[in-house]
């Protein structure tokens, strides 16, 4: 915590905010060692070799052993430093446990605010992952998709989605072509997400739509407070909040409207269970440490689902916070 945070990795320099460029002056909120890192992302129990692979990769990005979080006083945007976000090599070593999630309340947004009202054109998905939004498209759509991950480009290609690798691929050749491009929780892992927002301005029509979600900077805050478990770097490095994020669109050329909320959900709830549970496991002694040594995943899912009872428990004090939702929207306008 604060009190307890050697200020060595900031003695040195200066560190601007990504955002608006204030002076980040305020004690780090929080203090990781890559040792944290790796076993949040994957406990020693659950599997020692890839937990050191992680820990190693991670060691590599951050150029030593520590990452604070900062945030900034003037926008509220919060930050992990060194800045720098996973790479193609982490996120490799992390999806080896971690599929992609199905319909979501995110892509409800894109289709009422952009989808519905273009009605057709060029559409392109910055993360697009499985393509699970790009694939629910019709026909009067000409789907493009950005996707780092080798394997997840196959995929999309044999959909019939061209697939790029990197935004600058098309910067040239395709600039104020397409009508709408979505990001879905894709902007909080990305250190460069100026020159990101700025290709996206780019390659969108006049009036065209870019729809964003990001997990809500001051409820990643909040997670750890009631879960124990962290918002981690790398896989996090940015923490977005409405008027972070609308000043960012802003300097890239666009007219932010107004964020919408997560709507409240019970899957929210069994969310914050089960990081209560990954929080436990991290501690090699305890009992959800003991269950996640289980490869059988028949056997171990029952018994984390019991473990969430006891995490239940200790979380009756934040219970009417368990529902929130932990994300927002915003919808900009290319000018």
């Amino acid at each position: 915590m604060i009190e307890s945070i050697p200020m060595s990795i900031l003695s040195t320099q200066k560190v601007n905010c990504p955002v608006c460029s204030t002076t980040c002056f305020n004690p780090p909120l929080y203090k990781y060692t890559s040792s944290n890192a790796a076993s949040h992302f994957c406990p020693t129990t659950r599997n020692l070799d890839r937990y050191h692979r992680l820990e190693k990769v991670i060691r590599k990005l951050w150029q030593g052993d520590e990452c604070v979080i900062l945030q900034c006083p003037q926008c509220g945007f919060a930050f992990g430093y060194p800045f720098v976000g996973g790479d193609e090599e982490f996120y490799q070593i992390l999806h080896e446990q971690k599929g992609y999630p199905s319909w979501r309340w995110d892509y409800d947004i894109a289709i009422q605010e952009a989808i519905t009202p273009f009605g057709g054109g060029k559409i392109l998905e910055v993360g697009a992952g499985a393509g699970i939004f790009l694939r629910s498209l019709g026909q009067e759509w000409q789907s493009y998709a950005m996707e780092g991950s080798e394997t997840t480009r196959t995929d999309l290609e044999s959909a019939g989605i061209f697939v790029l690798r990197d935004l600058s691929e098309i910067s040239q050749s395709e600039i104020g072509t397409f009508q709408v491009i979505v990001i879905f929780q894709v902007l909080e892992h990305i250190a460069e997400f100026h020159s990101v927002l700025k290709q996206c301005r780019q390659l969108l029509a006049a009036g065209g739509k870019i729809v964003i979600t990001v997990p809500d900077g001051e409820a990643m805050i909040r997670q750890e407070r009631i879960t124990g478990c962290p918002d981690m770097p790398p896989n996090h490095i940015n923490k977005w909040t409405p008027n972070s994020l609308s000043l960012a669109l802003k300097q890239a050329g666009f007219i932010p409207q107004s964020s919408i909320s997560e709507p409240n959900s019970w899957s929210s709830f069994r969310g914050y269970l089960h990081l209560r549970v990954i929080s436990d496991a991290t501690n090699s002694r305890s009992i959800a440490a003991q269950v996640y040594r289980i490869q059988n995943k028949r056997l171990r899912s029952p018994l984390l689902a019991f473990l969430g009872l006891f995490a239940l428990i200790r979380m009756l004090p934040y219970f009417s916070e368990l529902s929130k939702g932990g994300a927002f929207a915003m919808i900009a306008v290319a000018q």
